[in-house]
């Protein structure tokens, strides 16, 4: 009974990772919905169809998988990463389609924290006499989806931050050039972040000095079809209307300004962007007038955005860690010494912090990225939020 139980989790953990493989084929294309995979086996254990969520609008994962399986899903399994919806939206309830398969079990990753689900969509299913099993691959599933559970669960989009530097933590020269720290299979590696992100944030600085697309790129150097919105923090509203932020190809421009009679002025010289280009966005300012970011945030998380990447400058990164608003760090470091003590470091925060308070990565992880070097780790408290035991 023991070994039949330990198979039978075996089987459980294989075909939630296929789920996995299966959700992850569509990053970056879901928002605001989230990545989900699923897999029907059947009762004398063959794949018999799968299915996975594309994008917004579009079938979800549940009802293709079904529909490929047909007949022979009757007394079989679903496998499916996240709980099946249980309301209308765009589509109808994946529930009910759950129940009127003839399934005799259902394995599911983590529940959806969705208020319009939260559990319901499980109570339904187990209503109808069909075994439900949850919590399978907990962390995997939510790590797949940490910019919609965050969402869900704590009112804030997920947020990236991607810095390079030399070794010296110099993002440029005095002058502001930038281009070059670090090589060409790191600027690849943006490329593939950048794909799996809802919007690119910068400060007003980098957007000023750098003038740049934000754009994904394929590898054949073509902008991909999907553009991730692009997002400037720009309190003083000091971006030129010619910038190659308003400039096709690119997602749409999102600035924040600070909301006086000063920048007010200056918005008639973006009147021609206002619509598919741009929008911008006034917000209060604090007492330094900075922009409250945390707000800002929601602002974009409210508009469907549910992961973000910031892309600097040090300012704007200081400013997010202190506020406790990134989520996970992607650091390339290239292996040079500029020596210069004027030239802009990665992180620049307006924060004193003693040595006692500093900010610990967790489960930090070192790749080569030749000739950089790849440094990852999740800032602190979000290793448990992945796991599911606390919120950020």
């Amino acid at each position: 009974m023991q070994a039949d139980s330990a198979s039978q989790a075996e089987q459980d953990e294989f075909y939630m990772g296929r789920c996995l493989e299966l959700a992850a084929r569509a990053l970056g294309q879901t928002s605001p919905n989230p990545l989900v995979g699923a897999v029907v086996v059947s009762a004398d254990g063959r794949v018999v169809g799968e299915g996975f969520h594309s994008r917004a609008g579009e079938p979800h994962a549940e009802p293709l998988a079904l529909a490929a399986a047909a007949a022979q899903a009757r007394g079989g399994t679903l496998y499916v990463n996240l709980e099946p919806c249980s309301h209308f939206g765009r589509t109808p309830p994946c529930a009910e389609a759950v129940v009127r398969a003839g399934l005799k079990r259902v394995v599911v990753g983590t529940v959806d924290p969705n208020e319009k689900v939260a559990g319901a969509g499980l109570s339904l299913i187990q209503e109808s006499g069909i075994e439900v099993l949850a919590g399978v691959r907990v962390r995997q599933c939510r790590e797949l989806n940490r910019g919609f559970l965050k969402s869900m669960e704590a009112g804030l989009p997920w947020l990236d931050l991607k810095l390079a530097a030399t070794l010296d933590g110099r993002i440029a020269d005095r002058r502001g050039t930038s281009r070059y720290v670090t090589g060409s299979a790191a600027l690849e590696r943006v490329q593939t972040l950048r794909s799996q992100v809802d919007a690119i944030l910068v400060g007003a600085a980098t957007a000023r000095l750098d003038d740049p697309a934000l754009t994904w790129r394929l590898p054949d150097g073509r902008a991909a079809e999907r553009q991730p919105v692009r997002v400037v923090f720009d309190p003083a509203l000091t971006l030129s209307e010619s910038s190659r932020l308003f400039q096709r190809p690119g997602g749409k421009t999102f600035i924040f300004y600070r909301d006086d009679s000063q920048t007010k002025s200056r918005l008639k010289n973006f009147d021609q962007l206002e619509g598919d280009f741009a929008e911008f966005v006034g917000v209060e300012g604090d007492a330094d007038n900075a922009l409250d970011l945390r707000h800002c945030l929601e602002l974009l998380g409210g508009r469907g955005l549910r992961r973000l990447l910031c892309e600097g400058g040090g300012r704007l990164a200081g400013s997010l860690l202190a506020a406790d608003l990134v989520d996970e760090v992607h650091w390339f470091v290239a292996p040079k010494l500029l020596c210069d003590a004027s030239a802009p470091l990665a992180v620049a925060s307006p924060l004193e912090r003693p040595l006692s308070a500093v900010l610990q990565l967790e489960e930090m992880s070192v790749t080569e990225v030749l000739p950089d070097f790849l440094l990852h780790g999740w800032m602190p408290g979000r290793s448990a939020f992945l796991s599911g035991r606390t919120e950020t």
